[in-house]
């Protein structure tokens, strides 16, 4: 299908995606990008359009300023499916990193919260780096 291109960006949108896996990590993370994206600090993406090959993703995707991938664990599903689509050079945080243990970390406001303010920061890290 040829796709005609619809770009919402120039250069200067920031896009996150998030791993929306099972696990209670996965969740805070997941939520974390939205708590940013409703606020308006960059945009939360389709990861699944990535992993699909949806054309019109791919290209705002590659039109976008910087990118920053959450995951929820070490198994790095998001991170692994946008090398696998070519992304490379984003800002990627692992929840566990952050002391969170898979299946025994209830997803709670105070931890969305502070997950938010790390993906904000790393928002800022993009914006920072570009030209």
């Amino acid at each position: 299908m040829k796709v005609q291109k619809k770009c919402f960006c120039n250069g200067d949108t920031d896009l996150m995606f998030a791993c929306s896996g099972v696990a209670d990590t996965a969740e805070i993370g997941d939520r974390a990008v939205r708590a940013v994206h409703r606020d308006g600090a960059a945009k939360m993406f389709c990861l699944a359009g990535i992993a699909g090959g949806v054309e019109l993703i791919d290209m705002n995707t590659r039109a976008a300023g910087g990118l920053v991938v959450v995951d929820g664990c070490d198994s790095d599903c998001a991170r692994l499916t946008m090398e696998k689509a070519g992304f490379s050079g984003f800002q990627h945080l692992r929840v566990t990193d952050l002391g969170f243990e898979k299946g025994k970390t209830p997803v709670t406001d105070d931890r969305i919260q502070q997950v938010a303010e790390r993906v904000r920061m790393l928002v800022a890290t993009v914006r920072e780096a570009r030209p």
